[in-house]
């Protein structure tokens, strides 16, 4: 469905927008601690297990997140008029689009002097994103968080999809945190997301 911006659905849609931030951030935290205790007190099956399923939550939240995101750019929830393979390439095309844009601004801010002192070297970022990166996210994040899939025991590896590609997601995860992330002490109002209950209320008669 088409839509134009700050009407009711794209209101909607950035409250979805804003929710999918949230559980991304905060899988990516339980991640991190998970990490860290497999550092520091070392590997078993349960950290390792607990690790991968953070992880495989992040890659899933970022993945919808940026979806999201296409379809607000596109002022159409439908993301895209496109089908099958088209659609796949226009996504994909999105994705590495943006990855690549996160990477030249560090780049560019270092070579003026404007960037962050927290910020790694120049190297870190003058880089192409790998042609495979956006396929490769949309099948991890299909095959280890959101179908059923036999490959996710013996043929896909999340540590090697880690180690190739966790810096091009982290950038992406930080870059909409200025916009998405939580601001202020108090949590914001999403609608029926911040609505829902477990508590019974009594009918009025």
């Amino acid at each position: 469905m088409k839509f134009l911006a700050g009407d009711s659905t794209d209101v909607d849609l950035c409250h979805v927008l804003s929710h999918e931030y949230y559980r991304c951030n905060d899988s990516f935290k339980q991640f991190c601690f998970f990490a860290q205790k497999m550092i520091l007190q070392g590997q078993n099956r349960e950290t390792s297990y607990r690790a991968y399923n953070a992880y495989a939550d992040f890659i899933h939240h970022l993945y919808e997140f940026y979806l999201g995101c296409l379809a607000r750019d596109n002022k159409n929830t439908n993301i895209t008029n496109k089908k099958g393979e088209e659609r796949t390439q226009i996504i994909e095309g999105y994705i590495t689009h943006h990855a690549q844009r996160i990477l030249n601004g560090y780049r560019d801010s270092i070579k003026t002097g404007t960037a962050p002192d927290w910020v790694n070297d120049i190297n870190y970022y003058d880089v192409t994103v790998p042609t495979d990166f956006a396929k490769d996210f949309r099948e991890y994040r299909n095959k280890v968080c959101g179908h059923v899939a036999y490959e996710r025991s013996s043929k896909l590896s999340l540590s090697q999809f880690y180690n190739k590609y966790h810096k091009f997601l982290y950038l992406m995860y930080r870059d909409a945190m200025h916009w998405w992330g939580k601001k202020g002490e108090e949590f914001p109002d999403l609608k029926e997301i911040t609505e829902f209950t477990v508590m019974l209320e009594n009918e009025k008669t």
